[in-house]
């Protein structure tokens, strides 16, 4: 339990420290002004608050779209997974789009609903499934956001560094490595926690049983 805890710990922070900086790199080459014009486009603000709406919007219905598949049983990894994937695709896509046009740019932003709307989703689940019975709910949720806030504060900081020393292609292309090892550490290493509630306790409860029973047979 330990292990898989610190395992999704790391995932948070390694996924935040990823994601964040990214809107504002995305939002920094959707404003950039034109060939004749110093400064941002007049039409940064708009974009910015598109970006941010299109986002939402998605949001929710992957949300929807998530807590329909886990009442039909699909289990809590791939959700996720699904969510992390999102992150590095996303990054992908930005590079790739960078000079073919605000609309594409924009587009990205259905990739950053996406994510958000199944880690959100699925990460009380996570928390549920792996703390079930120990009474450390609360604990390990408060501990992963922790991890997404610092993960979060550290790559706005250290992301804007980037893009200042380096360019926005750098900054987003280290954003894109990070993202990838959330996916690496779920896809590899972290065990289904779906119908895994109880299962240890029972087991336990098992245990205790068939040494009470050898001890009676014993005497």
């Amino acid at each position: 339990s330990g292990s898989i805890q610190f395992l999704l710990l790391h995932s948070a922070a390694c996924c935040s420290f990823a994601n964040a900086n990214v809107l504002l790199v995305l939002g920094e080459l959707m404003g950039d002004g034109d060939d004749d014009e110093d400064g941002p486009s007049r039409n940064a603000i708009p974009l910015i608050a598109g970006a941010i709406v299109l986002a939402q919007i998605t949001m929710a219905g992957a949300t929807w779209a998530g807590d329909r598949a886990t009442h039909l049983g699909v289990g809590r990894r791939p959700l996720f997974l699904i969510g992390l994937f999102s992150l590095p695709i996303r990054c992908a896509l930005i590079i790739y789009w960078k000079d073919a046009g605000e609309s594409f740019l924009l587009s990205t932003q259905i990739l950053d609903g996406v994510g958000g709307g199944f880690l959100g989703l699925v990460h009380p689940y996570l928390v549920a499934d792996i703390t079930f019975g120990t009474g450390r709910f609360n604990v390990l949720m408060g501990l992963t956001a922790s991890m997404f806030g610092l993960g979060g504060t550290m790559s706005n900081y250290l992301g804007q560094q980037a893009v200042e020393k380096f360019g926005h292609v750098a900054s987003l292309s280290g954003s894109l490595v990070i993202s990838v090892i959330p996916v690496l550490i779920f896809g590899l290493c972290m065990p289904e926690t779906y119908g895994a509630r109880g299962v240890d306790s029972k087991q336990h409860a098992s245990s205790n049983n068939d040494d009470d029973d050898k001890e009676a047979g014993k005497t």
